[in-house]
């Protein structure tokens, strides 16, 4: 697929994302569960704790056994995008899941107001779903 397939609204979809559940409450810390097999989301991750300098987000393979649990997803979802458990309990998934990692960590809120353009958080679904589809997971 090609970024003007993307733009244009072509055949890239997440079949998990935006706002996908609740759990119970109860967290101490937001936890992002990723892809521990995928050279691309270890990559992003260490980037995401670089940025996050008061460790206020946990991360999680979705391959440990409390992925599931965590999340209140089955393993097929949590296979298919990244997801963030919010203390309060809400669950999200894919570019929007990203979009809450931002609401932990220094500078932020810039990116989360960027994705709030009307429109801009389509889009990043769209990429985040042929990100996803291209080059996930690699060793």
């Amino acid at each position: 697929m090609s970024w003007a397939e993307i733009l244009a609204g072509g055949p890239a979809s997440v079949p998990v994302a935006g706002r996908v559940g609740t759990v119970a409450a109860g967290l101490r810390a937001p936890v992002l569960i990723y892809d521990g097999s995928c050279g691309f989301c270890r990559k992003w991750v260490t980037l995401a704790k670089k940025l996050d300098r008061r460790n206020a987000v946990r991360f999680l393979p979705f391959q440990d056994g409390d992925a599931p649990v965590v999340s209140g997803q089955e393993r097929n979802s949590l296979e298919q995008a990244a997801h963030l458990v919010r203390p309060d309990g809400a669950v999200f998934a894919g570019a929007a899941a990203l979009r809450e990692f931002f609401r932990y960590v220094p500078g932020g809120l810039v990116v989360r107001g960027m994705l709030g353009i009307p429109g801009v958080m389509a889009l990043a679904e769209r990429v985040y779903a042929w990100v996803a589809k291209s080059w996930g997971p690699v060793p």
